[in-house]
């Protein structure tokens, strides 16, 4: 969201006061990061974040190379050997066909403006176009956008950041695809009733006492320091994994993602096979959907009846 004018103006007045480097992590939605980028480097900006052209973009980070261009010369130099990040940028680019089916593919445009109306962050659209593939419901992309900051509005406007934005963005989807608070998840209960700390505003009560309804926990919030409501958990982990891991990474897995987390570290360890749906698209997967798009295209398809 941050203009490039706001970026020069934050950057410098930031220089002026602290003495710790200063980051820029901004996404390029809105079709303005490389011009804000360009001008925090102008004002001081000690690190920012780009990707390789292949995954840059959309809802991704500004492209590197562009950068390192437009900086060669100037006292802002990164650096960074070009040539290098080209011959990275087409290795890339012979992987990167995997991983189509994670673009939006609702508009043609890599530039979605109306991200300054939603204020939706890019890593957040990139979930949501996911959750709605996985429903088959895609179409839904701008009913959701539409619902983000009413839902926003009612759980008292929580930070669009990891965990309260996929928070946030999944209770907009459910909301679209089922009707509003038909389906609520345990992480919307536990925000309502305290458990995410207190909201910069007040949630609206109608939709805390809906949420809260069927709370195993209870059906009004706590005003306590949320820390206290824990049971020690670590434990239960360690004997959750015991016959898988020793690890305390895998331990933690299996604290934070009880259901998933266990499944996953079985499949990492080999213990179960992972189902089909989960399994990564291979190079030749990608080259056989394209011989059959080529043949529909051609009309060498026959429609089954």
């Amino acid at each position: 969201l941050i203009a490039p004018d706001d970026a020069y103006t934050l950057v410098s007045a930031l220089k002026k006061t602290v003495k710790v480097p200063i980051h820029l992590h901004t996404h390029y939605t809105s079709g303005m990061a490389s011009m804000s980028m360009y001008k925090a480097a102008e004002a001081g900006v000690d690190m920012i974040d780009t990707c390789v052209a292949p995954f840059a973009l959309r809802t991704s980070h500004p492209a590197v190379e562009p950068l390192i261009a437009a900086l060669r010369g100037t006292p802002r130099d990164p650096g960074l050997d070009l040539a290098q990040m080209l011959k990275i940028g087409d290795y890339l680019e012979s992987i990167a066909p995997k991983y189509r089916d994670f673009l939006n593919t609702t508009r043609v445009s890599v530039v979605d403006t109306n991200v300054l109306v939603h204020q939706t962050p890019g890593g957040m659209i990139s979930n949501l176009v996911s959750q709605l593939k996985q429903s088959n419901a895609i179409d839904r992309l701008d009913d959701v956008y539409r619902e983000l900051p009413k839902v926003r509005e009612e759980l008292g406007y929580p930070p669009l950041v990891t965990p309260t934005s996929q928070i946030v963005g999944v209770q907009a989807v459910q909301n679209v695809l089922a009707g509003r608070y038909k389906l609520v998840s345990t992480q919307v209960m536990d925000y309502c009733y305290g458990l995410y700390g207190k909201p910069p505003a007040k949630i609206d009560p109608e939709i805390q006492k809906t949420v809260l309804k069927f709370y195993k926990k209870g059906q009004e919030p706590i005003t306590c320091r949320p820390a206290d409501m824990l049971e020690p958990e670590l434990d239960t982990a360690r004997e959750l994994v015991k016959d898988i891991s020793k690890d305390i990474g895998d331990v933690l897995i299996a604290a934070i993602y009880p259901i998933t987390g266990l499944r996953f570290l079985k499949w990492k360890y080999g213990l179960e096979t992972p189902p089909a749906e989960v399994s990564p698209k291979t190079l030749e997967d990608v080259k056989r959907e394209d011989e059959l798009i080529a043949k529909a295209k051609a009309g060498q398809l026959v429609e089954k009846r």
